[in-house]
């Protein structure tokens, strides 16, 4: 399981190693940062549409290959990204390192769908989201470190180090103990996971996945902006931080209420918390506001999200549940880059209120929508 969170840890802390990058990548190749800043939507490009690809594959021969595969692409293009000689080869390999990566989240997903009971698999599902959180901070800290050493280099050189040995210790594991994906029973699986209704299941898993992308997504990635264009003097990362210190500490008192709490509880709490940070920042303005919103979001997705991480598989038949993992997150990371771009511009035009005030609703109608499909995981 330690593999797994590294592996995990390292496909969320490259997400985030290239933003604060970006000033000396423009520098060092005399462009501007909207050039560069393209590797970060290429590479969110590229996980969203490979990971379908990786579901598929870790169904069909093993989540153990496709892990290692997609991890040995993506050091690969670390490694690239290390020697990078400009920006079109930088987006390029932005690409591929993304589309590596997105490998991750469908074969631990499955690895951890091992897991029996439920309750154990939730617990194992937020201690991951603690592990990844915390690589979310870890990597400003990295990227600090290299560019006070005088060069950005070194930070994708040494991601590409850690994936490499991070195969190798997922290779000695899986060769000593193999998984086994195939986990049904009567108490994990809903009576009606069954193959005539797989397109319904499908199609609930990717609105299920465009729906938690666009608000529990798409609204963390709007508080910087919405913190820089209110004119606030608070340093833009401070909400970031904040965010993810959120998820840290309500994942622990979640591995707690996960124990006692049935999956539509949780949910109602997770959405509840969503709710409520969204509509605070549309109705009362302000930096301390937004922090707050912050925290909340971050408690918003440990519940809900760690929620539906555990369960939505089940809706589908053992061997389509890799697929139905990277559906689900493929449909969250595009649908979450969707939001961002079309809300942007009424970010800068100052209507915060609005963006907000959508995304509380949006958040609350996502609540809806999964308490009525938990019905079946009762």
């Amino acid at each position: 399981m330690s593999a797994l969170r590294w592996a995990a840890a390292l496909g969320n802390a490259d997400w985030h190693l290239a933003a604060p990058l970006l000033a000396a990548l423009a520098t060092a190749w005399h462009t501007d940062i909207a050039t560069v800043t393209t590797g970060l939507a290429a590479y969110s490009l590229g996980q969203g549409l490979a990971m379908p690809l990786w579901g598929w594959l870790a169904d069909r021969y093993g989540p153990g290959r496709s892990l290692r595969t997609g991890l040995l692409v993506a050091a690969a293009a670390s490694v690239g990204s290390a020697l990078c000689p400009g920006p079109g080869w930088w987006i390029a390999l932005r690409a591929t390192a993304g589309a590596g990566f997105a490998t991750v989240i469908p074969s631990v997903s499955l690895y951890y769908g091992s897991l029996r009971p439920a309750q154990a698999r939730q617990r194992a599902f937020a201690t991951l989201t603690s592990v990844t959180a915390a690589s979310g901070i870890a990597s400003p800290v990295l990227a600090d470190t290299v560019l006070r050493c005088g060069s950005w280099r070194p930070a994708f050189a040494v991601i590409a180090l850690l994936t490499a040995v991070t195969v190798c210790r997922i290779r000695a594991a899986t060769r000593a103990a193999p998984v086994r994906v195939d986990v049904g029973g009567a108490y994990e699986d809903p009576p009606d996971a069954v193959p005539s209704r797989t397109s319904v299941a499908y199609c609930t898993v990717l609105g299920l996945g465009a729906a938690e992308g666009a608000v529990m997504l798409g609204l963390p990635a709007l508080l910087a902006p919405a913190l820089a264009t209110a004119g606030s003097q608070a340093s833009t990362s401070a909400v970031l931080v904040i965010y993810a210190l959120g998820v840290l500490t309500s994942t622990l008192v979640l591995r707690r209420h996960a124990r006692v709490w049935g999956p539509m509880r949780l949910l109602a709490t997770g959405g509840s918390m969503g709710v409520t940070g969204a509509l605070l920042a549309a109705l009362v303005p302000g930096t301390a506001v937004l922090m707050l919103c912050a925290a909340l979001l971050g408690t918003a997705w440990s519940y809900l999200h760690t929620t539906l991480q555990t369960w939505l598989p089940w809706l589908l038949p053992a061997p389509a549940r890799g697929r139905a993992v990277s559906l689900f997150s493929a449909s969250a990371i595009l649908s979450s880059s969707a939001t961002v771009g079309l809300t942007s511009s009424l970010l800068q035009d100052g209507r915060h209120a609005t963006v907000f005030a959508a995304g509380g609703i949006l958040c609350a109608a996502l609540t809806c929508w999964t308490l009525y499909v938990a019905r079946r995981w009762r």
